[in-house]
């Protein structure tokens, strides 16, 4: 019956006179392994019972998903996801369960190293010393007296049965000694230790108390598939992390460079304090809001797994981000130095002139549109991370999957307009000190934007350097 994934439950009786019993009770320690043979002794046989516990119907599918992030893995492809069963059950309930579940397959059925009980599994990782006080995480941990043999086991570990809570113990905190992240499941006090010794401890609504206080995170609807949804979302926060920091650290180093450059040589800066705070929103606020929104993609679950010892700026990002920078940087400074001579038929004194010059007025309005619209096309760019699996070309493939992104972008446009006509009518010629910008011509004013929007073709030409130039950055 255990082989067929039910639990095992055998039904027994003894006829004892309460006098006896009570002799018993008070001659011999009621938690010794004697007092249980004596009790046990000699019990009149009744029956044994197949009790099923059956899966929820889409569990096999949501471990797949969980394990590979998709339902359709190649025979030799890498989980991302390390599903281990620690059960009190007898091991072969744990191994039809499992292979149910779809934690092992058919062939690691009778796999000594695959599953074992929780006596084995002690005696295969060797002696240990548990609980031993670490003051540097300030919690307990395991060392081990042959950290290899854990190490050894591990590797293929999937089912211990006849656990207890010290083992729940010994395998998690080994698998962070390793700098494994641990996502640890359970419902009772027996898990409590081990809920809040993973880095995450996830609960199941039906738990109790003590195993909810001690966990991270509860999962109302006790469905497996909550796991993956979490965990889809924790990947879908640091890619969004590092699609903001591509687009954010791109801005501060072009505005730094040509806010200190101009300083220095001609003693103007091509952006006003005002102008600057509308950058500072552009790439703080709002830029959080468009690129820290993006939701999750499938192709996600196909790059491979998420190690705490990964680089949030990554090579690839700094290709990017060096590449934009220099694009931008390379614009700014022709503006600022040469801009004079493109645009007006009679230059001026970049040095002398007076700040309320009209002419370095409008040069200035055309530097702060340019930058402003460089760095909007920019963070289209930035709404995909290369990595080291995939390079993506093709920036339009998640156009419409994020209506917050656009929302935020057409305001970006309409307020960056209405500072530019600020120049006009009776309102503009209030708020033209305020903004310190100047009406553009038509022909000005689409020089700003193909300027801007050759970003997206820039973006293309940086994605053709070969990233062993950017090596130095990993």
């Amino acid at each position: 019956m255990a082989q067929s994934g039910l639990k095992v439950l055998s039904y027994a009786f003894k006829e004892i006179l309460l006098e006896d019993l009570d002799n018993l009770i008070h001659s011999v320690n009621t938690e010794s392994e004697e007092f249980r043979l004596e009790l046990e002794a000699d019990l009149v046989y009744l029956g044994t019972f197949g009790l099923d516990d059956p899966l929820r119907p889409e569990i096999e599918k949501n471990i797949q998903y969980l394990r590979f992030g998709h339902l359709d893995p190649d025979p030799t492809e890498v989980g991302q996801v390390n599903i281990r069963m620690i059960s009190g059950d007898h091991i072969d309930t744990c191994k039809a369960v499992a292979r149910k579940a779809g934690i092992i397959k058919e062939d690691e059925m009778n796999s000594a190293d695959i599953a074992m009980t929780g006596d084995q599994f002690r005696e295969a990782i060797g002696k240990y010393d548990a609980n031993i006080w670490d003051p540097i995480n300030q919690e307990f941990k395991v060392e081990f007296h042959d950290r290899k043999r854990f190490d050894d086991v591990k590797k293929r570990l999937k089912i211990i049965a006849r656990a207890t809570v010290e083992d729940k113990f010994i395998l998690i905190s080994g698998i962070k000694q390793k700098g494994g992240l641990i996502g640890m499941t359970g419902d009772s006090i027996a898990d409590a230790d081990a809920l809040r010794k993973a880095d995450v401890g996830l609960c199941m609504g039906s738990g109790c108390d003590v195993a909810k206080d001690n966990s991270d995170l509860v999962i109302l609807d006790n469905n497996f598939i909550s796991i993956y949804k979490s965990v889809q979302w924790g990947r879908t926060i640091f890619e969004n992390v590092r699609k903001f920091l591509q687009f954010q650290l791109t801005i501060n180093i072009v505005i730094c460079t040509v806010t200190i450059l101009g300083g220095a040589t001609i003693g103007h800066k091509p952006l006003n304090v005002i102008q600057m705070l509308w950058t500072n929103l552009i790439m703080d606020i709002l830029g959080a809001m468009a690129i820290g929104t993006e939701p999750f993609q499938q192709n996600q679950t196909r790059s491979k797994r998420i190690s705490r010892r990964d680089q949030i700026l990554t090579p690839w990002m700094w290709r990017q981000i060096l590449g934009q920078s220099l694009y931008q940087i390379i614009v700014m400074i022709f503006l600022m130095y040469f801009g004079g001579l493109v645009f007006f038929t009679e230059s001026f004194n970049l040095v002398t002139a007076d700040d309320d010059d009209t002419k370095r007025k409008t040069l200035n309005t055309i530097c702060f549109h340019t930058f402003i619209l460089m760095n909007i096309f920019n963070s289209i760019n930035c709404r995909l991370v290369d990595t080291k699996e995939a390079t993506e070309l093709n920036i339009f493939k998640t156009l419409f999957n994020n209506l917050t992104f656009w929302v935020i972008l057409v305001i970006e446009l309409f307020i960056q307009h209405m500072m530019l006509i600020s120049g006009e009518g009776k309102l503009g010629s209030a708020m033209k000190g305020i903004f310190g910008t100047e009406k553009l011509t038509e022909g000005q004013n689409y020089t700003c934007w193909t300027l801007g929007a050759l970003s997206l073709v820039v973006n293309l030409a940086i994605k053709q350097i070969p990233i062993d130039y950017f090596a130095f950055t990993g």
